[in-house]
């Protein structure tokens, strides 16, 4: 059954400069003078009867003009600004009103200011204005032509407590900047004020709809490309509004075909005439159970977070030109939206997503609970003004109702602006409370699909929800290392709204230094310099492009198993990625195939990205990777269809390594049409007659079509170890010390030796997000830089980064080889850029006469991959090619291996519970409320398992969401954002009157 929230609607969207004929607006972008106002005195000392001061160009900042306080060092986890400067400034200019506007009202208008802006006009004040993601306009009341003194106070400071962790307010990656950004400019005052537009695309019929003005107006409807008139009709015109009746049926707006119209609406006469020109996009917007439907097709949206990231000037660009080059990129790698967290672009980002066709998703802010306390052990994770959630927080809940309205006044009539949401992860905010915020949009302006917060509560208000784990269905996406036999449908189809996964990947490729050199404006990467001389200190500087590449074809490799098992969920509604560009702040979370310039790293082409992330996707389920010979290969191949039009069911395969196809067909089914996934058929090769191990290819292509994937597998045939006089042995003990000393060879199987000291644990995917944002991370690392040309690999094909064929052998220990210079590792963990270790999980040494190969991979394991690198290694030693350069003494390496310890991030929880208010120090623990505080490492994900006497009624409550106790066990999903303030608030209540008694709390990390 089909829910339908939204009306079909005609949209509209002010144009840049549009609005009067002739004299319509008086640009004041040029030199203005600046006083800085620390002490907050300019009004009282008449600052705006005065043009003084030191010059700037607006549109413009104070720290693009060089004015503040000059810094010194590397702020922590960001990005450093040049100058800062936080509190009110006095921009002041001369300006000129034009004779043809005597007798007219005149506006000031003010693109894009941070927070808030009051006007002086000839020493007379007129207004303030606030908001962060919109326009100010300032009426000046009706002007004598001429020269008049305009002045204008601009603050940056905190207007309401809505913290800076946010990207609307904050230093993360946007800065805290001061001074008017896009368009500055005088004009009349439109005579028609709002003007919103509401149309029935079934009879083609347009309400158009005016706050002021009831004169009669003149219309004129043309394509917005060619120009052409559109003819039309006026049916019920009366005094506010007008319906309009085209005679022709409309072309739709969508990602494919983002077509749009130009509406001019003239009113007045001689010199009191105006007219606005408008430019819109026919579409409908609604929701199913599992999707969401635009123009009632499901869409499958394929989406990336937008952050802030303008480098050069710290705020963001209000030219379209810019936003037309940042979404011919999203076009180019096949995505179709854009969540901009927790802030709202400008109006060139909507007009830019208009003409391209990007599905937008806009927000105001980010509370969650560790920023409302203080963290001591962390001061750059204490929030300014410990913002309470809102709800909570009367300064916020003045500001964000009023800035929602603000953004659908100035933006609400865009096609592309297809959700709203309040903001991110707002976990301490009253949710009732934020509820009947939306309940009063959507009845206002039902043109959209709204949403109270992502990844926390699900209210009755949501039409959608972008979650990574979803109240009682279970996590949103997640990874298999095994194959692509998997799928989310599980959680999926146990949703009752369209469902999208929240913030998919953050894997972080390590930097290239030269970068650093790309960062010419108003911010330093200090922070960067200061990675790059620990890099140097380590002996790894140079290692920069290939730690780079490396760890960039995993994070790629990551990235299609994520979005493809998504693609294989029928009921999943799309996803979010965290992200395409890197994140510069927030601990430099360098997560993005493209820079924070949006320029590419060399990681992956928008041709092989759309492979798997465009809009049409062949997909294969196979049950592993990793195959022995003599078996069968086998997979159920289907296609994702999100295009435009159906496909042909007509597919092509081949199974093939560079001179040997193992297999080739076709499979034949009748058009798939678009909006569903669909099965294509089984494929079987029989892997016999395989002698040597071998990398493989499996290419899916639809006939006649450009769409085609690809996976890799790797066939082994049965490993038969070699005679050798190698000795094997998992300690360096008395027989390995005397073979050595003997000049013998040794394999040391080291994967439980060293300690946190000397070693790091090795993982496959990488580390989360930053190192220094959670640094309570059991891994380290961002994958593996082999030297795949070193003989001994020569039996385990492999390419000079982490795949599928190492998920299995990356258990075990990475040693830390600082001390080395000369060792040179043939598998080397790549060390997150924040610790820059050099680490080696496969060398060889010279140890006095004898020749050692430690081997830190577990190679304990039945995996076939396994098997080979043992094989593949024993059989190099057992060759005259064993014959390392670099030389370990024995107390050097009994050092390096030291003693074993096993690492647990939750090892260092300690917990303290609270009976009925009364601490209780031993278990088991009983009362009506229970009340646990865990104190734990930064940063860690886990699941909290409690477990009660016998079945138990009542409620539980973790970090503010609660969910119902009906059994004696239970976990509960702690996010790493839960524990960044290194603590966690658990609570159970029983039923009124009851008791209940916990005997075993554990958190468990995953």
């Amino acid at each position: 059954m089909t829910i339908r929230h939204t009306l079909a609607m005609l949209f509209l969207a002010v144009l840049p400069l549009a609005g009067h004929t002739q004299s319509a607006s008086v640009s004041l972008a040029g030199e203005w003078l600046v006083r800085l106002d620390p002490g907050d005195r300019g009004a009282d000392l008449r600052y705006f009867d005065r043009h003084e001061g030191a010059p700037i160009r607006l549109p413009g900042t104070l720290d693009e003009a060089g004015y503040g306080t000059p810094t010194k060092g590397s702020d922590y986890g960001i990005l450093t600004r040049k100058h800062k400067y936080i509190g009110p400034a006095w921009y002041t200019r001369r300006i000129e009103i034009p004779r043809e506007w005597e007798g007219q009202e005149t506006e000031l208008f003010l693109e894009r200011v941070m927070w808030s802006s009051e006007v002086w006009i000839d020493g007379r004040k007129t207004d303030t204005q606030e908001g962060l993601g919109t326009p100010h306009i300032h009426r000046l009341g009706r002007l004598e032509p001429g020269s008049h003194l305009l002045a204008v106070r601009i603050d940056n400071d905190m207007l309401y407590n809505i913290g800076d962790k946010g990207h609307g307010y904050g230093e993360y990656t946007q800065i805290i900047w001061n001074g008017a950004v896009g368009r500055v400019e005088l004009r009349p005052v439109s005579r028609t004020g709002r003007i919103r537009v509401w149309p029935d695309p079934a009879t083609n019929s347009v309400e158009a709809t005016f706050d002021a003005d009831g004169s009669r107006k003149r219309y004129r409807l043309s394509e917005a490309g060619s120009g052409r008139n559109i003819p039309f009709r006026i049916e019920n015109e009366r005094p506010g509004a007008a319906t309009l009746r085209l005679l022709e049926p409309a072309q739709r707006w969508d990602e494919f075909f983002p077509a749009l119209y130009t509406l001019e609406i003239t009113s007045g006469r001689g010199r009191g005439k105006q007219t606005e020109r408008l430019r819109f996009g026919f579409r409908t917007i609604e929701n199913s159970k599992s999707k969401i439907l635009v123009n009632d097709r499901p869409v499958f949206l394929r989406g990336n977070l937008d952050c802030v990231h303008f480098p050069l000037t710290g705020y963001p660009s209000c030219d379209p030109a810019d936003w037309e080059r940042i979404f011919r990129i999203y076009k180019a790698h096949g995505l179709n939206h854009v969540r901009f967290h927790s802030w709202c672009p400008p109006e060139a980002a909507f007009a830019a997503a208009d003409k391209l066709g990007i599905y937008i998703q806009a927000e105001v802010l980010w509370i969650d609970w560790w920023m409302s306390v203080v963290n001591p052990d962390r001061p750059e994770m204490t929030t300014r003004g410990l913002p309470e959630g809102l709800g909570h927080n009367p300064s916020a809940d003045t500001f964000v109702p009023a800035e929602l309205r603000r953004m659908l006044d100035a933006y609400g009539n865009h096609p592309s602006f297809t959700m709203l949401c309040i903001g991110n992860e707002l976990g301490n905010s009253d949710f009732g409370v934020m509820q009947r915020w939306i309940d009063s949009l959507k009845a206002d302006d039902p043109r959209r699909l709204y949403a109270v917060s992502t990844a926390r509560q699900i209210t009755p208000a949501d039409q959608y929800m972008a979650t990574h784990h979803y109240p009682g269905a279970g996590n949103t996406y997640g990874l298999s290392g095994e194959g692509t036999a998997f799928d989310w449908e599980q959680t999926y189809s146990r949703t009752a709204i369209p469902t999208i996964a929240h913030e998919l990947g953050q894997y972080p490729v390590y930097p290239l230094w030269s970068e650093i050199g790309k960062y010419t404006g108003v911010l330093e990467a200090r922070n960067l310099e200061g990675f790059r001389t620990q890099a140097r200190r380590n002996h790894i500087e140079r290692l920069d492009s290939v730690f780079r590449r490396a760890s960039g074809a995993l994070q790629t490799l990551l990235y299609k198993a994520n979005i493809e098992a998504l693609l294989r969920t029928p009921s999943c509604a799309g996803y979010q990625l965290l992200s395409m560009t890197d994140y510069s702040g927030q601990g430099e979370a360098l997560v993005g195939w493209l820079d924070s310039f949006w320029d590419p790293k060399g990681i992956v082409s928008p041709e092989t990205f759309r492979e798997y992330g465009g809009a049409v996707v062949p997909l294969a389920r196979f049950d592993r990777y990793v195959w022995e010979s003599g078996r069968t290969f086998a997979a159920a191949i289907e296609v994702a269809n999100y295009g435009p039009d159906a496909v042909p069911g007509v597919l092509s395969w081949t199974l093939s390594a560079p001179g040997d196809t193992l297999g080739r067909g076709e499979l034949s089914g009748p058009a798939i049409e678009r909006g569903r996934l669909a099965g294509c058929g089984r494929i079987e090769v029989p892997l016999e007659g395989i002698d040597s191990a071998r990398q493989y290819t499996l290419t899916v292509a639809i006939a006649g079509t450009p769409y085609r994937n690809r996976w890799s597998i790797w066939v082994y045939p049965p490993c038969k170890i070699p005679q050798t006089d190698v000795l094997v042995t998992d300690t360096l003990n008395g027989a390995a010390r005397q073979r050595l000393a003997g000049g013998g060879r040794v394999l040391l199987l080291a994967h439980r030796a060293g300690n946190d000291r000397t070693t790091t644990p090795l993982a496959f995917t990488p580390l989360f997000w930053s190192n220094s944002f959670f640094p309570g991370q059991t891994t380290k690392t961002l994958g593996l830089y082999v030297d795949s040309a070193h003989s001994a690999l020569s039996a385990f094909p492999t390419a000079d980064h982490s795949d599928w064929q190492w998920e299995p052998l990356c258990r075990g220990r990475a040693f830390v080889v600082n001390e080395y210079p000369g060792l040179r590792p043939i598998v080397q963990p790549i060390s997150d850029f924040h610790i820059n270790d050099k680490l080696a999980s496969l060398f060889e040494c010279r140890v006095g006469q004898g020749l050692l190969m430690v081997c830190g991979h577990d190679l304990t394991g039945g995996s076939p991959a396994i098997k080979q690198l043992k094989y593949s290694l024993l059989r190099y030693m057992n060759t005259s090619d064993f014959s390392p350069k670099a030389e370990l003494t024995l107390p050097d390496l009994q050092a390096l291996l030291g003693n074993g310890s096993e690492d647990g991030t939750t090892s260092a929880v300690r917990y303290e519970v609270i009976c009925d208010g009364k601490k209780t120090a031993e278990g088991p623990w009983s009362g009506h409320e229970i009340e646990v505080l865990l104190k734990t490492p930064n940063g860690i994900l886990g699941d909290l398992q409690v477990v009660f006497a016998d079945r138990s009624e009542g409620t539980l409550e973790i970090e503010g969401r609660k969910s119902r106790l009906s059994a004696a066990e239970a976990a509960l999903f702690v996010m790493r954002e839960d524990t960044n303030d290194g603590r966690v608030v658990f609570r159970a209540t029983a039923e009124p009157g009851g008791m209940l008694t916990l005997t075993r709390i554990e958190l468990v990390a995953r």
